[in-house]
Order: C-alpha cells, then sequence, then structure tokens
C-alpha cells in the first residue's frame, strides 16, 4: 500500500499529465462515438487546456458576466486565470466547496473552475479535492452528466480529469480495492433513474476510464519498480 501510495502521490501532482489529443471535442450526445476514436494518450497538459473565450456561454451567462460577478470571491477569479495556485488557505479551499453550492446561477462557473483546478492541484489541496469529486458524482450524478452533455467548453479531456479524479480517491480510500469502483456505477445509476440511454453510457464510459487509468498507473508502477529497485 505504501508504494501505491507513494506512486499515487508522482502522479496526482499532475492530474492533468495523461491525457488525450482529442481533448476540445465535447462530451456530448454523440459521447459514445467519441469514445470508440479515443485511443491516444500523450503528455501535454498545455495543448488539452481548453482556452475559454469571454464572450463563450457558460450556464445561461458569459464567461466576463462571471468574471465581473462581484458576488463571486476574487480569490476563485484568480484561481480560474490561472493567476494563482489553488492552495490550502481557506479562500482558495472555499472553491471545492463551492461545487456544492446551491446558488444554481452561480453554480456552472464553480463546476467549470473545480474542473479546471484538477489539471494543477497537488499536494494538500489535491486531497480534498477527491474526496469531494467523489461525493459529487455519486450524489450529483444528473447534474454532473448533464453539465457534459450540454457545456461546448467542458472537454473530452475534462471529463477524464474527473474520472482520474475519482479513481485515485477511490484508491487511497479503499487500500486498491477494486470492487469500489463497481459501487461507483451502481451509485451513479441509482441516482440517474430516468436517464437516456446517451447518460447512462456515460456513466459506463467513466467507470471504464478509471479502469483504463488504473491499468496505466500500474504499468507506472512496474516501470518505477524496474528503474528504482
Amino acid at each position: 500500500m505504501r508504494k501505491l501510495v507513494f506512486i499515487l502521490n508522482v502522479f496526482v501532482g499532475g492530474c492533468g499529465q495523461a491525457t488525450n489529443k482529442q481533448a476540445d471535442v465535447t462530451i456530448n450526445e454523440t459521447v459514445s462515438e467519441q469514445i470508440e476514436n479515443d485511443s491516444t494518450i500523450q503528455n501535454n497538459p498545455v495543448e488539452n487546456f481548453r482556452q475559454i473565450a469571454s464572450d463563450e456561454t457558460i450556464g445561461n451567462r458569459t464567461l466576463k458576466d462571471y468574471l465581473s460577478d462581484e458576488k463571486i470571491p476574487q480569490t476563485f477569479k484568480i484561481v480560474f486565470q490561472q493567476r494563482k495556485n489553488p492552495d490550502v488557505d481557506e479562500k482558495t479551499l472555499a472553491i471545492i466547496d463551492s461545487l456544492f453550492s446551491t446558488d444554481k446561477e452561480r453554480l456552472p462557473f464553480y463546476f467549470l473552475l473545480v474542473t479546471r483546478t484538477m489539471r494543477w492541484a497537488d499536494g494538500a489541496f489535491a486531497e480534498p479535492l477527491g474526496m469531494a469529486v467523489k461525493e459529487y458524482i455519486e450524489s450529483n450524478t444528473q447534474q454532473f452528466l448533464t453539465y457534459f452533455s450540454t457545456e461546448i467548453v467542458l472537454t473530452q479531456f475534462d471529463f477524464k480529469q474527473w474520472a482520474k479524479t475519482t479513481l485515485y480517491e477511490i484508491l487511497i480510500d479503499s487500500e486498491e480495492n477494486l470492487e469500489e469502483l463497481e459501487n461507483t456505477r451502481n451509485m451513479m445509476k441509482k441516482n440517474c433513474k430516468g436517464c437516456s440511454f446517451e447518460k447512462i453510457k456515460m456513466i459506463d464510459t467513466f467507470i471504464e476510464y478509471m479502469y483504463a487509468e488504473y491499468d496505466e498507473l500500474q504499468r507506472r508502477n512496474k516501470e518505477w519498480e524496474k528503474n528504482n529497485l
């Protein structure tokens, strides 16, 4: 277990490291078609970072509207613009809490902000982030899937980041018990009663991404052992 956690610490710090070069493809109603074409993984988080124009819409408002909104903490805006890395101080930890905000008007921005922090979260910030992400996808499944079905600014790469962050939380919390992945699948489907076939398939794809990331993690572990033991 200690070795697993060590390797996780090495790679969780760069949550955006294993990416798909078709990152600008949005997870939408054609998600199954996109997944079938998803076979290339590369280490280039900058290339996969979707820049968002100020006039692009998130929810019912533009990015410019959110960034000028006085009710959104200034720290949130600074982190969103990559002028500050998320840390463990009270102001940046509030970003994680915003994922469960009841403010429907600003929640789309908060969701996008949390998603972006996954690309560079490390250390103490990554731990509460992972816990919150797992809780969110299991308890707010329909909202999670709706965002990735409707928001153009969210990419396939972002979808994978959510899967990866959830996987690392499961591995650390369950001591590498892969049955927990199936428990998460069942929990998501339980909270998605009445969902369309496409959204149910998105859940399965989400879990498949976690299994694929686990296999990649095992490969890295073996490579590390070969070079260091």
